[in-house]
């Protein structure tokens, strides 16, 4: 049974999440927001064979130990809003690098939202994008300051050509073989290397619902209802861990079933979920990603 949120109310939900395969006991509240976030990522043949093309890593394996739990949360830059605007594709990948020069003590300050959105035409601007755009932050190429080409308002325009403050050397897809990156490849990016982690995701009425706790809905395990980019900040491998207090993996660098969650930053601004972020299970009792969360994974090297 769960109660329902229709009347615009954050309410707890107590017992369990309906499921067409299984229900369990619901961690996290929901609550029925007046307006209907956008989400904006285009997974297209064009995005596809980016990825198959791009330099990739994995971190997989018993040389690449991680802390059992890790956050970024706070120090790689505030929670942006898209708004109407299908640009989650470019938040994501604007707010990864800028997080990851945050972190490496060279914060450029905030970074343009209208560059990618207007000066990438292989996207799409608000109609969506993908990861491909990661290529137009890597050096020459870069990102102008935020304003230096008037403020982000939701909507396409000109491109503008402004000066570049910050840039990355290149960037890596997690994973290799074309498989999925697993919980160890992006644990060890944030855990050891520091860096955030642009990921795509299922984002579904129950997950643009989501208030607080940890989610646990896990309503879409289908990739091709992944529709939304985001950055993983954060996670935690719970009771997966050994007697040095580090995460302990499987042979595939993957948690058992329903244990591990990420600490997720989103772009629907800071009055939505917890102050911006969402903290996400990483799987079901079944062993699929909940809302096909990190299906696919990119970080930036400097």
């Amino acid at each position: 049974m769960v109660f329902s949120s229709r009347l615009g109310l954050a309410i707890l939900v107590l017992c369990a999440i309906p499921n067409p395969v299984w229900a369990e006991a619901a961690l996290y509240s929901s609550t029925l927001y007046p307006t209907t976030h956008a989400r904006g990522l285009n997974p297209s043949e064009k995005m596809h064979s980016f990825i198959e093309k791009a330099p990739s890593i994995s971190f997989s394996g018993s040389g690449y130990t991680v802390p059992s739990a890790y956050s970024l949360r706070g120090s790689a830059g505030p929670v942006e809003d898209q708004g109407q605007c299908g640009s989650c594709w470019d938040f994501s990948l604007t707010s990864t690098l800028r997080g990851t020069l945050i972190l490496s003590n060279s914060d450029p300050g905030r970074l343009s939202f209208n560059y990618l959105l207007n000066c990438d035409s292989r996207q799409q601007a608000c109609k969506g994008g993908d990861f491909s755009a990661a290529s137009f932050l890597v050096s020459p190429m870069g990102a102008p300051s935020y304003d230096s080409d008037g403020p982000y308002v939701g909507a396409a325009g000109p491109c503008q050509s402004e000066t570049v403050i910050a840039s990355a050397k290149a960037y890596k897809m997690l994973g290799t073989n074309g498989n999925n990156p697993s919980f160890q490849d992006i644990a060890y990016v944030i855990g050891v290397l520091h860096k955030p982690v642009t990921i795509d995701v299922a984002a579904d009425t129950d997950f643009e619902n989501y208030q607080s706790g940890v989610y646990n809905g896990c309503s879409s395990q289908n990739p091709r209802s992944i529709n939304h980019m985001v950055v993983i900040e954060g996670y935690d491998c719970e009771s997966a861990k050994d007697s040095s207090g580090n995460c302990s993996f499987n042979k595939d660098g993957n948690l058992n079933p329903e244990v591990g969650s990420w600490i997720v930053r989103n772009s629907w601004g800071y009055q939505w979920g917890d102050e911006g972020y969402i903290t996400i299970k990483a799987t079901n009792r079944l062993g699929l990603r909940c809302n096909s969360v990190a299906t696919h994974a990119l970080f930036f090297d400097l």
